[in-house]
């Protein structure tokens, strides 16, 4: 009876996984863009992103600690663009918000107002939560050659950004891709979310011009995420191993 329970333990213990946080900074990320004609653009997700989470997307500048709400958030412009999925989307899929005027996603359904994508500078930002009080994924700046604004000097400008709180060049969760209007990651496609992101932080794996959008069927269609198990897991699938090692030696013993 000892050992049936012991075994039901071992069992439990390497299927648990952790519970789904939360996303925060470096979950999802830009990986395409066009302001020439479509202003549409492309992100991945680098982790799973749970049933019915809406993901807010705004092309507002961060000026200092705030957005400039009277562009595009406030409510005569519409608020902010809006992705929410009915279903789970796995790691590594890609969306695409298709532009050209209109408020819709390839997967998911849409709210909110089309982001006008500036070719003389811009950028995208993703979050969750308030516009007051943003939780940010990612940043993207671009089609500006000055375009990121160092603090403690504050963004007036639709055309270039601050960096927010929460973000950062060098971990790859604001992207600066310079003055060209149009670009799309070109570079790796599986790795580890780190991994992934330090790629797409890379402008080397870039393509870009100001030389007209670019078709969608260059930009990535998927991304392979590789996991990387969480501390607890292994900690799980290690108790579990060791319960297994002490059932099979009370049986010798039998």
């Amino acid at each position: 009876m000892l050992i049936k329970k012991l075994a039901l333990v071992a069992v439990a213990a390497a299927a648990t996984l952790p519970a789904q946080a939360a996303l925060t900074a470096g979950d999802i990320a830009v990986v395409a863009y066009n302001t020439d004609t479509a202003d549409n653009f492309a992100w991945v997700a680098l982790v799973d992103i749970a049933a019915n989470t809406t993901i807010n997307f705004t092309d507002s500048s961060w000026q200092g600690s705030a957005f400039r709400v009277t562009e595009h958030l406030d409510a005569a412009g519409g608020g902010p663009l809006s992705w929410k999925s009915a279903s789970a989307l796995a790691a590594g899929s890609v969306v695409r918000f298709t532009g050209n005027g209109s408020v819709s996603w390839s997967t998911g359904t849409a709210t909110g107002t089309v982001l006008n994508l500036a070719n003389g500078g811009d950028q995208i930002f993703g979050f969750t939560g308030a516009i007051a009080a943003p939780n940010f994924l990612t940043g993207t700046q671009f089609a500006h050659a000055n375009g990121i604004i160092a603090s403690p000097t504050v963004s007036n400008s639709t055309n270039t950004t601050n960096v927010p709180t929460g973000l950062s060049l060098n971990a790859g969760t604001m992207v600066n891709l310079g003055n060209f209007d149009n670009g799309y990651y070109k570079g790796a496609t599986t790795g580890t979310k780190a991994e992934l992101l330090s790629k797409i932080g890379n402008v080397a794996n870039w393509t870009r011009t100001d030389s007209g959008d670019y078709a969608t069927s260059v930009w990535a269609s998927s991304f392979t995420v590789t996991a990387v198990p969480e501390p607890e897991s292994y900690a799980l699938m290690l108790a579990g191993l060791g319960v297994m090692g002490f059932i099979a030696r009370r049986r010798k013993q039998a």
